[in-house]
């Protein structure tokens, strides 16, 4: 529900007698706009009652009271497939002792993992193959809490290929920690050479990303591993290279740290706060940080599926007409301004 002002006053009057007096006027109207349930977002904020904070380890569990499913459900408008699927992103795990959900400290979350990892190299098990039951074994985690938490884990950081059992994906790890490297320095724009040092400094040896760290140039960054964290940019110098018809070269390319879950969830705000951050926006480098604002299945975002993407574009190019304003480059490229007043 929100107020939309119009060109027109509504004028009321009161009858008395044979007089009319105006009683008001009205210059608004209220209209109820469909709009998507920011779910993780309001995950976060309810698992953050807990007044423990994050996991961080069963030797710094105190006791307390925390949030169930019944909670969850009552806070949070989304069926439960929904939920456990953001539960999992997050990470977060259900004390099966106490029926609490507990969100993992991401620092905690990546340590876990490195020691999940060093257990593979050490029992010699196969990476597209990780065995929720033998880990547990092997990392003796007895707790209940641990054991959640490394399922927690090989969820977050893996694909299940049959029930208990994990092939590694080397993206999903290298996303998360991109995030953790871009917050640690607010809004400094990272060289790509010194963002692809970074972040093999701190992937696990044998998750390898060779694949996925060519082609760093500006018009590859909606596509690469940083999608919804982070744009392209460059020195003021090459500047006009951006919406060149060549784009930027990786050596020349800075990327902008930008978190699309950190953007104002009503379209007008967000393409607002875009185009407060930079004035000029390829339809393509738009995408990533407006996508989740669509009415489509999250899962399917960004993985090529025809009809998601085809649904994505078009409310895209909607919200294009309506707050952007096109124009031509010399090379031929439309970019968009504002025209939101």
């Amino acid at each position: 529900l929100h107020t939309a002002h119009t060109s027109n006053s509504l004028y009321l009057f009161e009858q008395h007698g044979h007089r009319l007096e105006l009683c008001t006027k009205l210059h608004q109207m209220f209209e109820l706009q469909s709009t998507r349930p920011q779910i993780r977002a309001r995950v976060s904020e309810v698992l953050a009652q807990d007044a423990r904070g994050p996991f961080r380890g069963v030797e710094f569990e105190q006791p307390g009271d925390g949030v169930d499913d019944t909670e969850l459900r009552r806070q949070v408008q989304a069926g439960d497939r929904q939920l456990y699927r953001v539960l999992a992103e997050m990470p977060a795990f259900r004390d099966t002792a106490t029926g609490f959900w507990r969100m993992m400290d991401p620092v905690y979350c990546i340590e876990l993992l490195r020691l999940i990892l060093a257990t593979q190299v050490e029992q010699d098990w196969e990476l597209d193959a990780l065995d929720a039951e033998r880990v547990h074994t092997a990392l003796a985690a007895e707790s209940p809490q641990l054991r959640e938490a490394v399922e927690a884990v090989l969820h977050r950081f893996g694909a299940s290929t049959r029930p208990g059992v994990f092939a590694m994906d080397p993206q999903r790890v290298a996303r998360f920690l991109a995030k953790q490297i871009f917050a640690t320095e607010g809004t400094r724009a990272w060289p790509v050479s010194e963002f692809l040092q970074a972040l093999q400094a701190t992937m696990p040896p044998q998750l390898l990303l060779d694949e996925h760290t060519n082609a760093w140039g500006s018009r590859r960054i909606s596509r690469s591993l940083v999608r919804g964290l982070a744009i392209a940019t460059t020195t003021p110098e090459n500047d006009h290279l951006v919406y060149s018809a060549q784009g930027v070269p990786g050596a020349l390319t800075l990327l902008l740290p930008i978190d699309a879950s950190d953007l104002p969830q009503d379209v007008r705000a967000r393409m607002r706060r875009l185009f407060e951050i930079k004035s000029r926006w390829s339809r393509e480098e738009l995408i990533p940080f407006l996508e989740e604002l669509v009415d489509v299945d999250d899962a399917l975002l960004g993985q090529g599926d025809e009809q998601t993407d085809a649904a994505v574009a078009k409310a895209v190019d909607t919200w294009l007409i309506k707050f952007g304003r096109g124009v031509k480059t010399p090379d031929g490229e439309t970019v968009y301004t504002s025209r939101i007043n």
